[in-house]
């Protein structure tokens, strides 16, 4: 029992630690507008600091059955609010409410390689477990994952997906392109790598 107790106070201060990263950083816009958002859900359990990510549905466009973060495009009812669509768009996908998210940061704006979007990520913290609702056309699952766990499996060069790197290989379904990035990023903000 003294031992759990130890566990979640370094859980609780693993969290504070992160928080507190995330609000001293000073992310980076690119020179054009951001046309889209993501949320990168973080949660405390026993295990420690994850993250939620979602395998887009196939089909789904073309960014269609990778892993990723909930988020999309800007639209016009988000009043040109970059952080209210990384909201909807995670309500829409997984039923994440928007009350739920304590937005703690931010991280660099990313231009996609493939659709060429601009991309802002926000980072939120959302309570766990969490009566996730996946929207089927849209979102295939929802995998969790710990940071220091995707920390310890990056991968950078060649690798046996044969993807570009960096990638983590998380499960069957490895984490590449802008989400990879995204993860490396905030990994190096939170010292974790």
């Amino acid at each position: 029992m003294r031992d759990r107790r130890k566990r979640t106070r370094y859980n609780e201060s693993m969290m504070q630690k992160i928080i507190k990263a995330l609000e001293e950083y000073r992310s980076e816009d690119l020179p054009q507008k951001a046309n889209a958002s993501v949320l990168v859900p973080l949660f405390q359990d026993r295990s420690g600091v994850g993250l939620v990510l979602i395998h887009r549905a196939q089909d789904s466009g073309p960014h269609s059955g990778q892993m990723g973060f909930p988020g999309g495009m800007v639209e016009k009812t988000d009043g040109d609010d970059l952080l209210t669509t990384a909201l909807r768009e995670s309500h829409e996908e997984i039923g994440i409410l928007p009350g739920d998210v304590e937005i703690i940061g931010a991280l660099n704006q990313r231009k996609t390689v493939l659709t060429k979007l601009t991309v802002k990520p926000f980072v939120g913290v959302i309570p766990y477990p969490y009566p996730f609702h996946p929207d089927g056309r849209e979102v295939q699952g929802i995998t969790t994952a710990n940071l220091r766990e995707l920390a310890e499996s990056l991968i950078v060069g060649e690798n046996p997906f044969g993807l570009p790197s960096p990638v983590y290989p998380l499960k069957e379904n490895p984490v590449w392109g802008l989400t990879a990035r995204m993860i490396t990023e905030l990994l190096g903000v939170i010292g974790e790598q």
